[in-house]
């Protein structure tokens, strides 16, 4: 089993305590006891400044120096979200000290594209490479050419993929395949317009996030007020049997997942 953990806190948060925040809630909402020892990954924005940052806008430091040596003390590696999908040879190349100084054993990187993934495998051999759920993976055409490029160490599908266990069961290279053990607002978002927004500010071109609830006023691919989406956690035992290894945490924080516009109760009236 490994387990990869958020570490989208505010710098003043030690990510031991946000790490076991992390645990404590698993354990409370959903009876899953994991340890440090289960930990392959923690993942955030470091100390240093990148447009290849994705995922969430880079305007906090998640993880400082403090953090990365508890991590490493106890045998946690670090992994860089560079999921940005809009990437040019000069930003590469700015970002590439960056990737140098986390550059060890353990350690790995997301990444939105393969021309990234192989780019940085070939100057940095140590990191393991990790596709983001933002590439989408959600039949086994794509995820199979994905896996045949010989690059990814691990597969990140998108949530909404948990739900198909007919698919799940049918992949081949289930030691590849993380999957997210709790929700966010992906789970149910018919577009997820708000990553390309995200690298657009992250590279300086735009400060103005879009997000298909707020700004497109879309439907959610579907609702169910009666659960507690903060607290909801998906049946591990049930991928455990079909060989499923690796996880994914992400906060359970509200201004992280925010699990408010998952409700039919709060959807936009057209």
């Amino acid at each position: 089993m490994s387990i990869s953990c958020s570490a989208r806190k505010d710098w003043e948060y030690h990510i031991r305590d946000w790490v076991d925040f992390e645990r404590n809630h698993a354990k409370i909402h959903s009876n899953f006891h994991f340890d440090y020892k289960d930990i392959d990954h923690v993942y955030g924005q470091v100390e240093g400044a990148s447009s290849l940052w994705g995922g969430r806008v880079a305007i906090n430091i998640n993880l400082t120096r403090v953090d990365i040596y508890w991590l490493y003390d106890n045998d946690i590696g670090l992994k860089l979200p560079f999921s940005t999908k809009l990437i040019t040879d000069t930003e590469y190349k700015e970002s590439k000290p960056l990737l140098k100084e986390h550059h060890r054993k353990g350690n790995a990187i997301i990444t939105a594209t393969d021309d990234l993934a192989i780019r940085i495998k070939e100057d940095f051999p140590d990191y393991e490479i990790e596709a983001s759920c933002i590439q989408d993976l959600a039949d086994n055409k794509k995820l199979e050419k994905k896996i045949s490029l010989g690059v990814y160490n691990t597969i990140v599908l998108p949530i909404h993929m948990n739900d198909d266990i007919e698919f799940l069961e049918s992949i081949k290279d289930k030691e590849k395949i993380r999957l997210f053990l709790n929700v966010e607002c992906s789970y149910n978002c018919p577009t997820k317009v708000c990553y390309g927004s995200t690298s657009r500010i992250n590279k300086g071109t735009t400060t103005k996030m879009q997000c298909s609830h707020y700004d497109l006023h879309l439907p959610r691919t579907f609702y169910n007020d009666e659960i507690n989406w903060s607290n909801f956690y998906f049946d591990k035992l049930k991928f455990d049997k079909i060989g499923i290894t690796k996880y994914k945490l992400v906060p359970s924080w509200e201004t992280q997942q925010r699990t408010h516009i998952m409700y039919k109760k709060n959807a936009f009236n057209k």
